[in-house]
């Protein structure tokens, strides 16, 4: 198995963990279960989105702030 499937999979599994735990258990917060799982759904969607965006960001100051050598090297990979 690849190691990023194997990454996405341990990810997904605490996804559905922390999702389930938070569905099924009375945390005080006096929510439906359906409330729950729109309140789950769209911080998943959410969260999701972030991280590439995250990723972009960080290559973006890097190409920004890092040596014109190293940017070009980059550049025609």
């Amino acid at each position: 198995m690849k190691k990023r499937t194997v990454y996405q999979s341990i990810a997904i599994g605490v996804a559905l963990l922390v999702a389930g735990y938070f569905l099924f258990c009375d945390l005080g917060l006096g929510i439906t279960p359906l409330t729950k799982f729109f309140v789950i759904f769209f911080g998943v969607i959410i969260g999701l989105q972030c991280i590439p965006a995250a990723l972009m960001f960080v290559g973006l100051v890097r190409g920004v702030f890092g040596s014109p050598e190293q940017t070009a090297k980059q550049v025609l990979r």
